[in-house]
C-alpha cells in the first residue's frame, strides 16, 4: 500500500502546469544573469537537504505526534487535532526557515 502514496510524491516532479511556469523563466534568468541561475539551481539542490534536516528534527522532538494520525482525526472533526497539526507543520516552517538563515550565514 505505501508504494502509490510514494508515487503521488513522485508524480508531482512532473506536473506539467507547475513546468510551464518554471522553464519559461528558469530559461529567462539563464539568458538575463547565468550566476542567478546557476544559484537558483544549488538552493534548488540544497532545499531538500534542508527541509528532511527539519523532519527528523521534528520526529525527534515530537515522537509521539504522527501527522497523518492528525488529519484522520481532522476529517471526522477533531478541531484539537487540526490545532495540534497546525502547530507541528509552523513548528517544521519555522525550524526550515532558521535552517535557511543559518546556512546563509
Amino acid at each position: 500500500m505505501w508504494i502509490p502514496e510514494k508515487l503521488k510524491r513522485v508524480r508531482a516532479l512532473v506536473d506539467t502546469s507547475a513546468w510551464l511556469m518554471i522553464a519559461p523563466c528558469a530559461i529567462a534568468i539563464y539568458f538575463i544573469d547565468g550566476a542567478m541561475f546557476k544559484t537558483l539551481i544549488q538552493w534548488l539542490l540544497f532545499a531538500p537537504i534542508i527541509t528532511g534536516v527539519a523532519v527528523i528534527v521534528s520526529r525527534i522532538m515530537f515522537p509521539q505526534i504522527h501527522l497523518t494520525d492528525l488529519v484522520a482525526e481532522v476529517k471526522t472533526g477533531n478541531t484539537a487535532a487540526g490545532i495540534l497539526g497546525g502547530a507541528l507543520v509552523l513548528f517544521v516552517a519555522l525550524l526550515v526557515i532558521a535552517l535557511v538563515i543559518w546556512a546563509k550565514a
